[in-house]
């Protein structure tokens, strides 16, 4: 059965129990993104030269004609990847709540990959930043080990608070 989230006060999601309660999710740094878009902004600008070098420079029509319909479809392509690593930079989430810590990835069509692990049973939470780059930008890796699973959660943007978060509801027993 669907529900209204917004009538019941609650935010749902796929594989959430409905004794558990939402206390927050993030995403990856923003950090992440930044190399495909700069391959992305650095081949446009490359692209862009070369077509304006192949419509003055070529003699005859179907030269010039053959070389920018090469180049369009480079430029299609070097778009549609940045836009595939766009979108799923945003499909990739980490759900937190009462009781699990849910890591969702997604894609349009290949992937649908799920993995929680239960706040009760996660023996240590550790987080780490190594480097300037991390330390400067607050992001990091936190690593999550239950009984027989270690669940590593990388680029986790202001790691401090989320480990605070994540320690605290740990330590009301996922119970609250």
């Amino acid at each position: 059965m669907v529900t209204d989230e917004r009538k019941s006060g609650r935010a749902a999601f796929q594989g959430m129990d409905a004794s558990e309660q939402f206390a927050f999710f993030f995403r990856q740094h923003w950090i992440r993104v930044l190399w495909p878009f700069l391959r992305m902004l650095g081949g446009t600008i490359l692209l862009g030269s070369a077509i304006g070098f192949v419509a003055f420079s070529a003699n005859d029509d179907a030269t010039r004609h053959a070389a920018l319909i090469g180049l369009l479809v480079l430029f299609l392509g070097l778009q549609a990847a940045f836009l595939v690593r766009f979108y799923r930079h945003f499909l990739y989430v980490i759900i937190v709540t009462n009781r699990k810590i849910h890591r969702i990835k997604k894609t349009f069509l290949a992937v649908d990959d799920h993995q929680s692990i239960d706040l009760g049973s996660l023996q240590d939470i550790h987080k780490s930043q190594h480097g300037i780059v991390q330390n400067l930008f607050g992001f990091g890796t936190l690593t999550l080990e239950a009984q027989e699973s270690v669940l590593k959660i990388h680029f986790v943007p202001k790691i401090s608070k989320q480990y605070e978060a994540m320690l605290r509801l740990q330590g009301k027993g996922g119970s609250a």
